[in-house]
């Protein structure tokens, strides 16, 4: 597995017809939820990389990189986990709604999304996404968040991930796990990444903007235990 986009449709948001350019969603979801001779071939243990690599392509992921993780389970608590994954999306919320403002709007949060944003609040139909699950090299800091549309990229994304944690016996825990990684803080599946936060760069610091003391002050938030 290599660092290089194994997909990356990035097209320019005023020329975009979302009909030419993605599959049918909703039958997509559909071949690849239950009941479907292709969701018992999705959970066999002894599909290798290729196979993986074949189905992400299928299922298009645009502006996504795919990657091989290791798995590496977390020794902390799951209350421990909650309570700081709660906070970490409330900051990083606010922290893209005054850095991040372009690139929110081309990604189609509305001005009331972005007043609700300023107060830690999510708008509607979009959602913080772990890049890197927590047991497959993830760890809860601002570089492995994305924003995201909860629908129909969230959706899809776990619904590529789910097929490999999920056999026919119950829950698997593969040795490692092929996981599709949106570009950037927020994720724009059809604009260019306008660069709202600095240098422009697909994957620039979440961290942009901050002085050292908001820096210090949100590091004291999210330390275990507060």
């Amino acid at each position: 597995m290599t660092n290089e986009p194994l997909s990356n449709k990035i097209l320019e948001a005023s020329e975009l017809n979302i009909d030419e350019v993605m599959p049918d969603w909703e039958a997509l979801m559909q071949t690849f939820s239950g009941g479907t001779e292709k969701l018992e071939d999705l959970t066999l243990e002894e599909q290798g990389q290729d196979y993986w690599e074949n189905l992400f392509n299928q299922m298009n992921f645009p502006g996504m990189d795919l990657m091989a993780v290791p798995y590496f389970p977390q020794s902390l608590d799951i209350r421990e986990i909650h309570t700081r994954y709660r906070r970490l999306i409330r900051d990083f919320v606010r922290l893209l709604s005054y850095h991040y403002t372009n690139d929110l709007r081309s990604a189609g949060v509305s001005e009331e999304g972005l007043f609700y944003m300023k107060k830690g609040k999510l708008p509607e139909n979009f959602t913080v996404h772990l890049k890197y699950p927590l047991d497959y090299a993830g760890n809860l800091t601002f570089e492995n968040l994305v924003f995201m549309q909860a629908s129909p990229f969230h959706e899809l994304i776990h619904l590529y991930i789910e097929r490999q944690l999920l056999g026919p016996m119950g829950l698997l825990t593969p040795e490692r796990l092929y996981v599709p990684v949106p570009i950037g803080k927020v994720y724009i599946p059809f604009g260019m990444f306008t660069g709202s936060g600095g240098k422009n760069k697909q994957d620039r610091s979440a961290i942009a903007g901050y002085s050292a003391m908001e820096l210090r002050e949100l590091a004291l938030k999210n330390m275990p235990g507060r």
